[in-house]
């Protein structure tokens, strides 16, 4: 499982940054985000959901600024939507 931190970073940078990792994901892989600001998390929800990334939050305390995520590619992802995300 491959992690990336985006704690202190505010929008747009934490969707730029898990956007970078997720292009070198292959079908299957997960990525585990951290991060410390709300808004981030609704917005890497929303938009890896978009995408077609499975989304799992892995803290369900919304009172709380810290989040972890666990964003999946499909392994029936084909190859050239893979490209697209």
């Amino acid at each position: 499982m491959k992690r990336v931190d985006v704690t202190g970073e505010v929008c747009p940078r934490p969707a730029l940054i898990v956007r970078r990792e997720l292009s070198e994901m292959e079908p299957g892989e997960e990525l585990l985000v951290q991060g410390d600001y709300p808004p981030a998390k609704r917005n890497l929800e929303r938009t890896c959901t978009k995408h077609g990334y499975d989304v799992t939050a892995l803290d369900d305390d919304d009172a709380s600024e810290t989040f972890e995520l666990r964003v999946t590619l499909p392994a029936d992802a084909s190859e050239a939507e893979a490209e697209q995300r």
